[in-house]
């Protein structure tokens, strides 16, 4: 852009700000998006540095370029709302920490974990194969046909195996259930 096109924008030209926007909205953009990965958000990003712009059109400097300063507040505009999001991020996970404590309690928390650890410790204590049967099954998703070939046993042995692994589970949580209800 030339000097004069900048001092007709800073005087409040609407030829001259419709220059500079046809000459640089593209181009803004295209950086916000390069920063950003999101053209929605860049593209209204690029809106608002141009309204912007126009607002504050007194403090623009013709004597400076107007490519480093366009620059300059697209960059802070993109750090800016790149830091805004992630405290907003930041906000809402543990806004939804919260509400899961609040939905159960710290006792119910505790009651599940010390659950889970019993389940762990009984599983651990199981026999070799049926321990590894029921970590593939459950913690790895696998389906029982799957395990049976990975493990070169039959379907039926892996179901047989399954079930005393959860009998040995429900026999533990029934006995620790009957303790603490």
């Amino acid at each position: 852009m030339n000097i004069t096109t900048i001092e007709a924008l800073q005087h409040g030209d609407h030829q001259a700000f419709e220059k500079v926007f046809l000459g640089y909205f593209d181009k803004v953009k295209y950086f916000l998006n390069g920063l950003l990965r999101s053209e929605a958000d860049a593209e209204e990003l690029a809106q608002d540095i141009f309204v912007n712009l126009w607002q504050n059109r007194e403090a623009i400097d013709p004597q400076k370029s107007f490519n480093t300063y366009l620059y300059t507040i697209a960059r802070n505009t993109a750090l800016n709302y790149l830091k805004h999001r992630s405290v907003e991020n930041t906000f809402q996970e543990s806004s939804a920490n919260a509400m899961q404590e609040e939905a159960y309690g710290p006792d119910e928390i505790l009651f599940a974990q010390e659950i889970n650890l019993l389940v762990e410790m009984t599983v651990s204590s199981m026999p070799a194969q049926r321990s590894r049967i029921y970590r593939m099954s459950r913690n790895e998703c696998i389906d029982n046909a799957a395990i049976a070939q990975q493990l070169g046993i039959s379907k039926k042995t892996v179901e047989n195996q399954l079930s005393l692994a959860l009998q040995d589970i429900r026999r533990v949580i029934s006995a620790i259930l009957v303790l603490f209800c």
